[in-house]
């Protein structure tokens, strides 16, 4: 089976982070038996990382679309020329491919549901969403959608409800509840396999992400100030906030270290050893919240105890394996982190219970699940249910 995969974010080098759980998408869908072709943005910069690339320069790397388009008139313009040149791509390509999925609803989906006549798939992350709802265009794309019969995809409930959310149509709204949430995947064994390395020590406490500002590192750094003595925080990433981030975090010394990005193995042995990973993310004004942050997942299954915001798609997380603090709040951050450096039995079930649900989420079991609703609104012959990687 011959499939294309549309996305903006992927992998630009190996071991690059961004888009990284595409690639094990398409890893997942090659280990089923596929011939997969992707189509991603690049940023002029990069190789090729075995993507068919589209220039679209400062716009899906970085920061992310959703912080790049708030820049001006300039970028839109050419996130405009972006979409048409992904169109005309899939437009030249999908007549090879039988199937398609599409991360990311805009640009990725619209160009598949525009130039595309091959079943298809989209999936909705959370900042595509918000771009979608924020620009009016909410009713559209679900109108063209499911005219084109697109199923889509949720990565969380709060990003499904985004969406209905911002729709006026009554049938809109119906035809996206209908749809499923799926949360990503990960590949759990190559993490397990970091957790049975990793060396902790009681006082380690680690963020991983992009520097911007709902992943609220702000609230962090105003938590550290109140964690037990000998703790220290580990911020790890880049982005646009990175130097203010850093002007900020002098003041606490060595209780606050930037290690800027990580990547491959350095990155899984990050999150074997830290004792808790933190994740302080925030909604923003205008409405935005995270999707579903596939790093709590990773540092669950890393063996790290994961303190996370009760907001967007972290919200869904089980309370067995994670647990929540209000968003926004430093006071309620340091004091669920302390509480876990401070106890290493409720930190070690903390562990067992996230590493015990990380299994959940290996590839194996999320790949299928990606491909029913391909099977349920076409009719696509495709033996991936029985492949041997869900064996």
């Amino acid at each position: 089976m011959r499939v294309g995969v549309v996305t903006t974010s992927y992998p630009r080098a190996p071991g690059d982070p961004a888009g990284s759980f595409v690639a094990e998408h398409v890893a997942w869908l090659r280990g089923a038996g596929c011939e997969v072709e992707v189509i991603a943005a690049g940023d002029g910069a990069s190789a090729n990382g075995g993507a068919v690339r589209i220039d679209a320069p400062r716009l899906f790397y970085g920061g992310g679309a959703p912080e790049a388009l708030e820049r001006g008139a300039g970028t839109r313009l050419a996130a405009a020329g972006f979409s048409l040149r992904l169109c005309a791509e899939v437009r030249a390509r999908a007549r090879r491919w039988d199937a398609v999925v599409a991360h990311w609803l805009a640009p990725s989906a619209l160009a598949v549901a525009l130039a595309a006549r091959v079943p298809a798939v989209a999936i909705a992350h959370s900042g595509d969403v918000h771009l979608l709802a924020r620009a009016g265009l909410a009713d559209s794309a679900a109108a063209l959608l499911r005219a084109r019969r697109v199923p889509v995809v949720f990565v969380s409930d709060a990003v499904r409800a985004r969406l209905a959310g911002a729709c006026r149509s009554r049938r809109s709204r119906a035809w996206i509840r209908s749809m499923p949430v799926v949360p990503m995947g990960i590949d759990a064994a190559r993490l397990a396999r970091a957790a049975g390395d990793g060396a902790r020590d009681g006082r380690t406490v680690v963020f991983l992400g992009r520097l911007v500002p709902i992943k609220g590192v702000d609230v962090l750094l105003d938590a550290a100030a109140a964690l037990p003595d000998g703790a220290r925080v580990i911020v790890a990433g880049d982005g646009p906030e990175r130097d203010r981030l850093r002007t900020r975090a002098a003041a606490l010394g060595d209780r606050v270290a930037f290690r800027g990005e990580v990547r491959g193995a350095e990155r899984d042995r990050l999150l074997a050893g830290a004792d808790v990973v933190a994740l302080p993310s925030i909604a923003l004004p205008d409405g935005r919240h995270e999707g579903a942050p596939l790093v709590a997942i990773e540092a669950m299954a890393a063996g790290a105890a994961v303190v996370a915001s009760a907001s967007g798609g972290l919200a869904e997380l089980p309370a067995a394996a994670v647990t929540h603090v209000v968003p926004g709040d430093p006071v309620a951050l340091a004091r669920a982190i302390g509480a876990l450096l401070g106890d290493s039995s409720r930190r070690a079930r903390r562990a067992r219970a996230g590493a015990d649900h990380a299994r959940t989420r290996d590839w194996s079991l999320v790949g299928p699940k990606l491909v029913e609703p391909l099977r349920i609104f076409h009719d696509v012959r495709t033996d991936l249910h029985t492949s041997r990687v869900t064996a």
